[in-house]
């Protein structure tokens, strides 16, 4: 990983108190947390897991990203799975991670986070990667979070 990779890249923390500020759900609590009260809440409403509680300052990885965004609409949104994740299977790395795979291909096929071309030259659309572990820059995050926000508009 290069340094300028890592200072480019948003913490765990930052994405997640930016993304909590996208809720539209009531149950949320209305009042202005701090970022540790965020975590747990996030925590106990199973939308977070015990790392991103633990490590908010760590760098965000697009696997994180996309499972705290996909758990996020599911359970603080209550927004359902899409049934067909058929596009997604386009990406060779869907089932590097099988656990993340569902999450992966939830933002996928909601336009919420793209896919990366394999080979920067080529010109087969068929070689799409998702590159799970690549860290998700702060241009990027705001990139993930403005297409959800146009989703919500959408839908309510």
């Amino acid at each position: 990983m290069t340094e300028g990779k890592l200072e480019n890249s948003i913490p765990v923390g930052e994405f997640v108190s930016r993304l909590f500020s996208l809720r539209i759900d009531k149950k949320s609590p209305d009042t202005q947390l701090t970022l540790p009260e965020l975590l747990r809440f996030g925590h106990y409403r199973g939308w977070l897991e015990d790392s991103d509680e633990r490590k908010p300052s760590a760098p965000l990885n697009r696997q994180t990203a996309a499972r705290i965004t996909h758990e996020f609409l599911r359970l603080e949104l209550n927004i359902p799975d899409l049934a067909d994740i058929t596009p997604a299977t386009k990406l060779k790395d869907l089932y590097t991670c099988r656990v993340c795979a569902n999450h992966i291909a939830q933002v996928y096929c909601r336009g919420i986070m793209d896919a990366k071309k394999e080979e920067p030259d080529s010109s087969d659309s068929s070689l799409l990667l998702f590159d799970h572990l690549a860290l998700v820059s702060k241009t990027e995050a705001s990139d993930i979070l403005s297409k959800l926000e146009k989703l919500l508009e959408l839908i309510s």
